[in-house]
């Protein structure tokens, strides 16, 4: 039987340096939603945690074992698709004739 470690996301965020890219991704993502109330935006922030962690244990499992460089490596590459993505539902629709 293999050791698990609980993935303490806030930690690996202040350790990693992406602490304020995530903070900034769950704003952008509240933006992006418009109004909601108080239990909905929680629910899309605590959704972002989710997700974040989710990928993180799946790509150590991948790996095998993870160093704080693999963990900001990982964190830095789902933030960037994360804000790619609601960059893609900003940009104005054009026509392309």
């Amino acid at each position: 039987m293999g050791s698990t470690i609980r993935l303490n996301l806030t930690t690996i965020l202040e350790a990693t340096g992406e602490l304020q890219r995530f903070l900034d991704l769950g704003a952008a993502s509240l933006q992006a939603k418009g109004a909601l109330s108080e239990e909905a935006s929680e629910a899309l922030i605590f959704g972002l945690a989710d997700e974040l962690e989710d990928h993180l244990r799946a790509m150590r499992d991948r790996q095998g074992s993870a160093g704080i460089s693999d963990l900001k490596a990982w964190t830095r590459a789902w933030i960037d698709e994360r804000q790619g993505a609601l960059a893609e539902g900003f940009r104005p629709q054009r026509d392309r004739g």
